[in-house]
């Protein structure tokens, strides 16, 4: 048995997940858009630590977690303080609470290394 309305449990937006039929977005790809991020800067799938997706269900919805931020410990995988706060408001509970596509794009104009 599914849990989301379609997509993948670890990169849909939080409110497509249950049995309400809420319609995509834009909103809801910049809650995905953070997890592409982070698949980049890990080379892993978000909650890589949950082997199951009703792990990861459990985590995003009962507990209310997002994904650890990576430690950098290894040299790579290292997430400024700037970009994390971004990543985090992309995965905001309320999707209106989320920055837009826009103000996205805008960080890493600025941001570059």
């Amino acid at each position: 048995m599914t849990m989301t309305s379609g997509g993948d449990v670890r990169y849909i937006a939080t409110e497509h997940i249950g049995d309400a039929i809420v319609p995509a977005t834009t909103h809801s790809d910049t809650f995905s858009f953070a997890m592409l991020i982070l698949e980049c800067i890990t080379e892993e799938v978000p909650f890589s630590s949950l082997a199951r997706d009703a792990a990861v269900l459990h985590a995003r919805t009962t507990k209310g977690q997002c994904p650890p931020r990576p430690d950098g410990q290894d040299g790579k995988n290292q997430v400024s303080d700037d970009l994390w706060k971004l990543m985090m408001g992309c995965w905001a509970v309320r999707p209106d609470q989320r920055p837009t596509m826009e103000q996205v794009h805008s960080f890493f104009l600025h941001h570059q290394t």
